[in-house]
């Protein structure tokens, strides 16, 4: 039977652990994006993460919001023993192709967790073009 699990799972912690990491590292920065006439507006969920540990930024008509949580762990015994130490870090990352967006102005704000960025849309002047007679 053991035969039926690859072996990196034979060891049932490392397999709930491998589990549940695959778990939430599928619902990692959850994120909406609205888009309203003049705007978008992205709203990014990041519990737990420090603002400075953020890093938005906009180039090739590509938005990418990077953060990183780093978390300690430690058990001690009466003694000041370590029984367990544990020590954790996680970097997450998510892109979207936004065009035409006023980089210039983009607004960015991060409140209990969420961050909430304002994108304007870029004013497109539209150009009518013009008759070409022909001779």
């Amino acid at each position: 039977m053991a035969d039926l699990f690859p072996r990196s799972f034979s060891d049932g912690e490392e397999m709930i652990g491998r589990l549940m990491n695959n778990f939430w590292q599928d619902r990692s920065l959850a994120t909406d994006i609205k888009e309203f006439d003049s705007y978008y507006e992205v709203k990014a969920d990041l519990p737990g993460i420090k603002k400075e540990d953020i890093k938005v930024t906009y180039a090739n008509d590509t938005l990418t919001i990077r953060a990183k949580h780093t978390a300690n762990s430690e058990e001690k015994d009466d003694d000041g023993h370590y029984l367990r130490r544990e020590r954790t870090s996680s970097t997450y990352e998510r892109s979207f192709a936004m065009k035409d967006i006023d980089e210039e102005n983009i607004k960015a704000s991060f409140e209990n967790g969420v961050l909430t960025l304002e994108l304007p849309k870029k004013v497109v002047k539209e150009i009518h073009g013009k008759d070409i007679p022909i001779q």
